[in-house]
């Protein structure tokens, strides 16, 4: 088998929301709208550079977790 790619391309998405920013981050970092968008899921986190953030199914466990590496709001 060779060491070469596949393929040479490469695929960019976009997706355009049409919303605020405020609105945006709001529904990226509150739960009550994350239960919305991501299976019933709600994150949790302060959204501090180096927290720790979850996202948590309905029965309280843990789903996805990972580490807070740039937090600005907004943007």
């Amino acid at each position: 088998m060779s060491d070469s790619p596949l393929t040479t391309e490469s695929t960019v998405y976009v997706t355009y929301i049409r919303s605020s920013a405020e609105r945006v981050w709001e529904a990226l970092t509150s739960a009550e709208f994350t239960r919305q968008y991501f299976f019933g899921r709600e994150v949790q986190s302060d959204w501090k550079e180096g927290s720790h953030w979850c996202l948590n199914r309905s029965d309280g466990t843990a789903d996805v977790i990972g580490i807070v590496r740039e937090s600005v709001p907004f943007r």
